[in-house]
């Protein structure tokens, strides 16, 4: 099964979904994790994000990366800098505009994982956001970057995995695994 985003969505999605913070290094990033003390589980989407955190000494419990960010390859430093030892590596497909099924099981199965995973997705992380908010335990912290602006926090509450679940149905659902 493969969810792919309307342009409906598309449009939708441009807004943050979570509170906007008009920072995204490392000091900034250690602050807005400080500000949700006790969260369950810290996850982060995109290699920029994942990277400031790592930065800041603080290892996620899953990161979602793909070796981009905006469309082009991150630098050598944040590539290397996303590659920490403590994670337990997999590797999914799932393209641009796309929620693949290998995606989902990834975050799923892995959620629970005493040691910190980093996901590394074959294509685009971009949507990741959806999956993580529907499987992280109520409490939990997701991070990701939103372009030009800065890094968006969502607080996974029973509201916010509503939301995701209800934006997955309004995504049009194919049987294939991976869809171009």
């Amino acid at each position: 099964m493969a969810y792919r985003l309307t342009a409906a969505l598309r449009d939708r999605l441009k807004t943050p979904f979570g509170r906007l913070y008009r920072c995204k290094d490392d000091a900034c990033l250690r602050g807005v994790v400080e500000s949700y003390k006790g969260a369950p589980k810290v996850i982060a989407i995109g290699d920029v994000t994942a990277y400031h955190l790592l930065k800041a000494g603080i290892v996620p419990d899953m990161c979602i990366v793909d070796d981009m960010t905006m469309r082009l390859p991150v630098a050598h430093e944040v590539r290397k800098g996303t590659a920490h030892e403590s994670f337990v590596d997999i590797v999914v497909k799932n393209p641009a505009g796309v929620i693949t099924q290998e995606l989902i099981d990834a975050i799923k199965n892995n959620m629970a994982s005493p040691r910190p995973v980093r996901i590394f997705v074959d294509g685009e992380e971009d949507l990741a956001v959806i999956p993580a908010c529907e499987y992280a335990p109520a409490g939990s912290l997701v991070l990701y970057g939103q372009p030009k602006e800065g890094v968006v926090a969502v607080e996974v509450t029973p509201e916010k995995k509503r939301e995701t679940l209800s934006l997955m149905e309004q995504m049009v659902r194919s049987n294939n695994s991976v869809t171009e």
